[in-house]
């Protein structure tokens, strides 16, 4: 789990894992069929114009579907990246007359007819966009191209993401982590910088980012406005509370948070927890705590290298944390009916919900890889545990809590006043900020959900790719599904 420092224009560490990565993703590259520059060797239509075979000067052979080729061309969208026409494309019957590859091989123009020859079109299309294609859509003409074929008979699994190569190679950290660190002003200006903070979100699912901003006030509705303002330039909204006017809480020092129940009061011990234990789906899937006030220190502890060591050490304990449910439940009387925090709000009936969710610790995906740490014993509630297992599992359970506290696996850092620390909160754990004494603390906290955090990222490597080659620009990028954009925007 070792991690070594480089320099960095981005942050004042990088992983080990980073290297190993970048060779396994480049692997996978390989394995599916490079883009960079791939030129098409030749071209012809066959079956009367119904089908297209091309051959790639890396010796791989696809043969397209000719409706393919003609549907997926950009000119059939608008500036909007919607479809100029909802009349179903396939009601047309086009073939292809003639198709020849030119500008060395770079781009591929295909001459279509349908029916008659007033509806005839020529479209042109760029090597490598194609090539990225197709092992998907293509049906492989050698041997070459039957390696580096898509063979799932129903396509695609579902949307994935471009950060899926980092997500299944996670390096799991303990105490030697050195947190990754931004600075917010440089950040706003580098897209480049967000990509790889963004990034560094999945693995090691951490970082500080510092000199966010200062606020005009402490109160609850002006405390957060720094952070929310740069967030929505890095990432996007926060998500919304069901109830709180604002995105964004803020918690001042134990003299007021202790009033808004256990969960506030810094007296109150507070163990390693995720957030949002108690939203069913854990909606909350970037966690961004800013200091508005105050400089503390902090840790935080990887949830995978703890899940790791169990499924090493104790499988069986393993075994049951990633399979029995248990629940986490609460009762939120936080906030009053106007949006305004319960005890600023007198007179002003409370605006309570309910809030279960009942789940394993440990959630796997359907490939075995962890995907989601759910982990808070302040809001453990009534589990339904059968009888026969209930002595068993409360002791896998306890183990997984005393390891969780186990300085090996805790990383400490400073956290400085005017920075926000973001976390994984599918992944990453934290506890109680050490406030210095006679410090006034202010601190914000809010969330952006999983998807808005992966198609940032996505937008992000389209504008990348595009200023690497312009020809492929937006109008080629977007509408594709993840698993292919990943091969252009490597």
């Amino acid at each position: 789990m070792a991690l070594k420092t480089v320099s960095s224009k981005y942050s004042v560490v990088r992983d080990i894992g980073a290297s190993q990565r970048l060779a396994q993703g480049v692997s996978s590259f390989r394995m599916m069929g490079a883009t960079r520059t791939m030129k098409i060797a030749s071209a012809h239509a066959v079956n009367d114009g119904r089908q297209v075979d091309i051959e790639f000067v890396d010796k791989t052979a696809y043969r397209f579907h000719t409706a393919w080729i003609k549907d997926a061309h950009p000119n059939l969208t608008g500036s909007d990246y919607y479809r100029k026409s909802a009349k179903t494309f396939f009601e047309d019957q086009y073939m292809a007359e003639r198709v020849e590859p030119f500008e060395d091989g770079s781009k591929l123009q295909v001459w279509f007819k349908n029916c008659s020859i007033d509806n005839d079109v020529t479209e042109e299309y760029f090597s490598d966009w194609l090539k990225a294609f197709a092992p998907f859509v293509g049906s492989p003409l050698n041997e070459a191209s039957k390696n580096t074929a898509n063979t799932a008979a129903n396509g695609l699994p579902g949307t994935g993401s471009l950060l899926d190569d980092i997500y299944k190679n996670r390096k799991p950290w303990g105490s030697e982590l050195q947190m990754p660190t931004f600075d917010g002003q440089e950040m706003l200006k580098d897209e480049d910088m967000q990509i790889d903070f963004l990034e560094r979100m999945m693995d090691p699912g951490c970082a500080v980012i510092k000199n966010i901003g200062k606020p005009d006030g402490f109160g609850h509705t002006e405390a957060g406005i720094p952070m929310e303002e740069f967030l929505g330039k890095i990432i996007g909204r926060l998500n919304q509370h069901p109830a709180r006017a604002t995105r964004f809480g803020v918690v001042h020092t134990q003299s007021r948070g202790e009033l808004a129940g256990a969960d506030y009061d810094h007296k109150n011990p507070l163990s390693m927890h995720t957030d949002h234990s108690v939203y069913n789906g854990t909606p909350g899937y970037l966690q961004f705590m800013y200091q508005a006030q105050g400089s503390v220190h902090s840790r935080v502890c990887d949830g995978l290298a703890v899940a790791e060591y169990m499924k090493q050490h104790h499988p069986e304990d393993y075994h049951l944390l990633t399979t029995v449910h248990l629940t986490h439940s609460s009762r939120n009387c936080i906030y009053a009916k106007n949006g305004a925090y319960r005890r600023d709000a007198a007179g002003v009936e409370g605006a309570s919900f309910e809030l279960v969710h009942t789940h394993p610790v440990l959630t796997l995906d359907k490939d075995g890889h962890l995907e989601k740490v759910v982990q808070s014993e302040t809001k453990r509630g009534i589990s339904a545990l059968p009888f026969d297992i209930y002595d068993r599992y409360m002791e896998a359970y306890r183990r997984w809590t005393n390891l969780l506290e186990e300085e090996r696996f805790k990383c400490e850092f400073d956290w400085p006043e005017h920075s926000v620390i973001v976390m994984n909160n599918w992944r990453v754990l934290h506890g109680r900020a050490t406030v210095p004494p006679n410090t006034q603390r202010v601190m914000v906290f809010g969330y952006i959900m999983k998807s808005i955090y992966e198609n940032r990222h996505r937008l992000l490597k389209q504008r990348q790719a595009e200023r690497r080659n312009p020809d492929i620009n937006d109008r080629w990028l977007t509408r594709l599904p993840n698993q292919v954009l990943t091969h252009l925007v490597q």
